[in-house]
C-alpha cells in the first residue's frame, strides 16, 4: 500500500469554494494526487463557498481527502477583508494534530495559519508554508493588519517553518527579506493537471452564446475583477486593439471585488462597451470552454501578483498569453512564443497582443510549457521533498 505519512492542510478556502481562486484549486489537484500515493490526506477549512453563502456540511470525503469544515463567525468578514474567524478550529487542531506528521499552512495572516502554528509550535510538529504571494504590502488600511499580525506571531512562523514554498524568483526575493533563510525556501511553480485539459470542449460555443462570430477575434481575461489584477490598462490596450481589429471582444471572467463598475465605466469612456463582455462568476470545467474560444488570454496586473492559474489553464487549452512582468511565471525563457512576459506598458502590450493573435495562435509549446514544468504530477515530488527532507 506504500507509505501511509499523514498530511493536514491548513487553510480557510477549500472544495467546493472554488469562487476563492487558486488555493482550493490548485491544492486540492495536489491533494488527489498525494491521496493516490496512498499518503492520508486532511484538510481543516472554513465553511466559505461562494459569495457570503455558506458549504452546509461539517465533513465531507472528496475524492478520499478528508475535509473538516469549521462555521465562520461572519461570511461576511472573509469575503470583504479576507479574515475568517472559524469556530471550534483551535480546539479541534489541540486534540488532533499530533496524529500528523507534517502540517502544511496555505496562506498565513489568517486565524486559522495561527491556531495551526500555535498548534505545531506546543506538540513540536513540522510545518511547511504556502503565502501564495500573500507576504508584500500594499498601500491601503489592509498592510495596517498585515503589519500587526507579523509583529506579533506571523513572521515568527514563516521563520521557524521547515520550509517556506514560493511561486516565483520575485515571491522568492520577498520572503527572503522577510527574514527567512534562502535555505529554508523553496521555489515550486504553480501547477495544473494536465490530464483534465487533454480532452478539451467543442469550438464555437461561447463565440454562440455571446453571438461573436468565428472569425472575430477574442481576447479573454479570467481572474478576480480587482483594480490591481483587471485594471486600466488592460482595457486601455484593448481600445488600441479594436482600433485595429473592429470585429473584437474582450471577455473578462471571474467575480467581483468591488472593482466591476468601474471597468464598466471605463469601457463606456473608451467607446468599447459593446465589445467588453463581463461573464460573471464562471468555475472550472466551465472556463475550458471560454479558453478553447479564445485567440489569447490577456492579462495586466500593476502589481506583483503570483503566476496565475488561469493563464496556465489557458495554456493548456493551446492558447496562448500576453502578461505583465508582475505574473511573473518561471521558466518562460525556454518556451518561447507560447506566452510573452513584457513591461507593464500600453504600447508594448499593445504590439504584442496583435502578433500573438495574428501568428502564434495553438503553438505546440503552450503544451510543452505545462507538461515540462507545471503538470501536477511532477510538482508534487517537489512538495513531498519539502515535507520529508
Amino acid at each position: 500500500m506504500g507509505n501511509k505519512k499523514s498530511i493536514l492542510f491548513i487553510t480557510p478556502y477549500f472544495y467546493p469554494a472554488w469562487s476563492y481562486g487558486w488555493i482550493p484549486r490548485v491544492m486540492y489537484d495536489l491533494w488527489v494526487q498525494l491521496v493516490q500515493d496512498w499518503y492520508n490526506v486532511e484538510c481543516a477549512a472554513t465553511d466559505v463557498f461562494d459569495n457570503e453563502n455558506r458549504y452546509d456540511k461539517k465533513y465531507e470525503e472528496v475524492d478520499w481527502i478528508k475535509v473538516h469544515y469549521f462555521k465562520n463567525l461572519s461570511n461576511k468578514l472573509v469575503v470583504k477583508m479576507k479574515f475568517p474567524i472559524p469556530r471550534g478550529y483551535k480546539k479541534r487542531l489541540n486534540e488532533n494534530i499530533k496524529r500528523f506528521d507534517v502540517v502544511h499552512i496555505a496562506d498565513f495572516r489568517n486565524l486559522c495559519s495561527y491556531y495551526a502554528y500555535k498548534s505545531c509550535k506546543k506538540y513540536n510538529i513540522p510545518y511547511v508554508v504556502s503565502p501564495f504571494w500573500t507576504v508584500p504590502y500594499t498601500n491601503d488600511y489592509k498592510s495596517l493588519i498585515k503589519k500587526f499580525f507579523d509583529k506579533t506571531w506571523a513572521r515568527e512562523m514563516m521563520i521557524n517553518a521547515k520550509y517556506v514554498t514560493v511561486q516565483t524568483n520575485d515571491e522568492f526575493e520577498e520572503v527572503e527579506r522577510f527574514w527567512v533563510e534562502r535555505e529554508h525556501i523553496k521555489l515550486i511553480p504553480l501547477m495544473v493537471d494536465y490530464t483534465k485539459f487533454q480532452k478539451l470542449p467543442e469550438l464555437w460555443e461561447i463565440r454562440k452564446k455571446y453571438n461573436i462570430s468565428n472569425d472575430s477575434k477574442v481576447i479573454l481575461f479570467v481572474w478576480r475583477i480587482h483594480e490591481y489584477k483587471a485594471t486600466d490598462m488592460m482595457l486601455k490596450v484593448f481600445s488600441q486593439y479594436h482600433k485595429e481589429y473592429d470585429d473584437s471582444y474582450l471577455i473578462i471572467v471571474w467575480r467581483d471585488d468591488w472593482f466591476e463598475n468601474t471597468l464598466k465605466q471605463l469601457a463606456k469612456d473608451l467607446g468599447i462597451e459593446s465589445n467588453v463582455i463581463f461573464a460573471w462568476a464562471v468555475y472550472y470545467p466551465e472556463t475550458k470552454k471560454y479558453y478553447v474560444d479564445s485567440d489569447v488570454y490577456f492579462m495586466a496586473p500593476s502589481h506583483f501578483e503570483q503566476t496565475s492559474t488561469a493563464s496556465l489553464e489557458a495554456l493548456a487549452c493551446w492558447t496562448p498569453a500576453v502578461v505583465t512582468k508582475q505574473a511573473d511565471i518561471p521558466f518562460i525563457d525556454e518556451y518561447a512564443w507560447s506566452w510573452l512576459v513584457l513591461d507593464y506598458d500600453e504600447e508594448k502590450l499593445f504590439e504584442w497582443l496583435v502578433r500573438q493573435t495574428e501568428i502564434w495562435k495553438n503553438s505546440q509549446n503552450c503544451i510543452s510549457l505545462i507538461k515540462g514544468h507545471f503538470d501536477v504530477k511532477a510538482i508534487k515530488d517537489e512538495f513531498l521533498k519539502s515535507y520529508w527532507f
